[in-house]
């Protein structure tokens, strides 16, 4: 990004993380805590003038996400892809704040940032269909043995991996532009080899679609693919409280699955969101990961609308949401996945 540009987009971006319309929805506005609309200036603005980095390092690491940002901003501004720049020249400048230097180093080595997570994968390379499971799935050998049963059904094989990681998408928000174009270009012919890609991780959904845009329309979301067969799927009739794929809903709305047809015997409940907009505490989009306590809390105020309506079960497509919203440790949160195949 030039720096003329983005002279112009920083302050455009400033305004829009310290603006009431937006400060409740991003992350930036927790650091100074909940349901704070007015102060971030002094940090953009003041501190932030002379394009020293450093100073606005914390808050940039804490907006690792800020996709929710970019649906609400002011005259289109591109708040993301300025964090992601402001990112970059942090960790260019050495600047990395102390408490996010370790979790950042094993980013950019290509380590795991889950504690759960080891490399798994079963099935046949070269199979109709190849599977990315979540990096942030509580069990992977679960998520596979319930993806083959289901893609068996449909008369598919499949091939189920988690070796990928998060394909890059940490990468990406970090602005390590070459590191995640260097694994795009080790995974692309495996890729090809492959008549449909799909994931249950709404964040590898999004590193996929930036990274490979001309294999689009073979790579699919556990939602779509699952709706593509719903004819497979066991109706029965109760309360489902739905958390919707918060990357669907913001980058890819035309994506969108209507859980109503696919859930037909069931009454699909769709709660609004108060304050904070969990989607932006998924492990994957870096909130989690680099501030914990504050996943916690902000897992808790979206499971307290969850919870609100009489319900029988709480689900969300996506795993890494489930994995961050579980955190909240309130009432357990399962996958579409899960729920179909149990």
């Amino acid at each position: 990004m030039a720096t003329q540009d983005f002279s112009k987009l920083y302050y455009r971006t400033a305004n829009c993380l310290t603006s009431d319309i937006i400060a409740d929805f991003s992350p930036v506005s927790r650091v100074l805590g909940a349901d704070t609309s007015t102060g971030m200036g002094v940090v953009f603005t003041a501190m932030g003038t002379r394009f020293d980095m450093q100073y606005v390092a914390k808050e940039a690491f804490m907006a690792t996400d800020s996709y929710e940002s970019d649906t609400r901003s002011i005259d289109d501004t591109p708040v993301a892809e300025v964090m992601r720049y402001v990112r970059s020249e942090i960790i260019a400048g050495g600047h990395v704040p102390e408490a996010y230097q370790e979790l950042t180093e094993k980013i950019r080595k290509g380590e795991s940032v889950y504690a759960q997570y080891r490399v798994f994968k079963t099935g046949c390379v070269g199979s109709d269909v190849l599977f990315l499971i979540s990096p942030a799935a509580e069990d992977a050998a679960k998520t596979a043995e319930n993806f083959m049963g289901f893609s068996k059904k449909l008369g598919k094989s499949c091939f189920c991996t988690n070796e990928y990681q998060d394909c890059g998408y940490l990468l990406l928000q970090l602005g390590q532009t070459d590191a995640a174009n260097a694994q795009a270009e080790a995974m692309k012919a495996m890729l090809e080899n492959y008549r449909e890609i799909v994931t249950d991780d709404s964040y590898v959904l999004d590193a996929l679609l930036i990274q490979f845009p001309e294999l689009s329309e073979k790579i699919r979301f556990i939602d779509s693919f699952i709706y593509e067969g719903k004819e497979a799927v066991k109706q029965v009739k109760e309360d489902i409280v739905l958390h919707e794929s918060g990357i669907i809903q913001r980058l890819y709305p035309s994506r969108r699955v209507d859980y109503q047809k696919l859930l037909a015997d069931a009454n699909v409940i769709l709660p609004k969101r108060s304050g904070f907009d969990v989607t932006d505490s998924g492990l994957a989009g870096g909130l989690g990961l680099y501030e914990p306590k504050n996943l916690t809390a902000i897992s808790g105020r979206r499971m307290a609308d969850l919870v609100r309506p009489e319900h029988d079960v709480i689900m969300t497509p996506c795993a890494c949401e489930a994995a961050g919203l579980n955190c909240a440790e309130k009432e357990k949160v399962v996958t579409l996945l899960d729920y179909i195949c149990k």
